[in-house]
């Protein structure tokens, strides 16, 4: 996929690797919507204003969301890749978790997602795609999950989240095989341990192996084609420290 021009929806893209993401598609000349909560104060505010647009909001608030996907559209006509980055995380004793805390989790983690991608697909799936004299798809868009190494194997005082990232990778191949026809890839991408503000906060004094950076080319990189997924509709470059 050639980018430039296209636009590019992010969730939680106030910060971390979200912010990183922002900035890297739009340095290649991508237009961005940043969608999140708490918004002020984010480097976001500070991308190119012609080519950004700093929308907050709850994944899980359909009707913002709606009006969110809405405005980009009204403003840059189009949405070709949706990057569904939001997630929260929680490092507690399984037997200690609250019913509240396992579903704060859920509901960010998997249902802001289904929320999101709902809406967004209304704008991205037209019901007609342009193809070669071959009957290949040469338009396509893209949908990036961003999962997790805990979704790959359970990581202690992680469970929760580890299960919401284990289902973000079968929602993915599920998705994916729903929209073979709609000329839109569902790919699923698994950091592993990444210097963001949540994970300084989860394992304070440990060094994480990538920074956010380093997520968003990865993302990037999906996105244009440079990098495949395997059979799973996996990413995953990263290095996973198994505890």
């Amino acid at each position: 996929m050639d980018i430039k021009g296209k636009t590019v929806f992010i969730t939680g893209g106030a910060s971390g690797i979200g912010l990183e993401t922002a900035k890297k598609f739009i340095n290649e000349g991508a237009n961005v919507i940043v969608y999140s909560r708490g918004t002020a104060g984010s480097e976001a505010l500070a991308l190119p204003s012609e080519r950004t647009l700093v929308i907050e909001g709850d994944v899980c608030d359909r009707d913002a969301v709606g009006r969110a996907v809405n405005a980009t559209m009204q403003r840059f006509g189009s949405l070709d890749v949706l990057v569904n980055n939001a997630g929260i995380a929680q490092r507690k004793r399984f037997e200690d978790m609250l019913e509240e805390e396992w579903n704060r989790m859920l509901n960010v983690n998997l249902c802001g997602m289904f929320v999101v991608t709902q809406e967004a697909l209304k704008a991205m799936d037209t019901g007609s795609v342009e193809t070669d004299h071959d009957g290949c798809i040469t338009k396509r868009k893209c949908i990036i999950n961003i999962s997790s190494g805990a979704g790959l194997f359970g990581i202690p005082e992680l469970s929760i989240y580890s299960a919401t990232k284990a289902a973000v990778i079968a929602f993915t191949q599920a998705l994916s095989a729903e929209l073979v026809q709609s000329g839109i890839d569902v790919i699923t991408i698994t950091p592993g341990s990444v210097g963001t503000d949540m994970f300084k906060e989860l394992f304070k004094g440990v060094e994480a192996h990538h920074t956010p950076a380093d997520v968003a080319e990865v993302i990037y990189k999906t996105v244009i084609g440079d990098m495949k997924p395997d059979n799973r509709l996996i990413v995953d470059t990263f290095y996973h420290q198994r505890v």
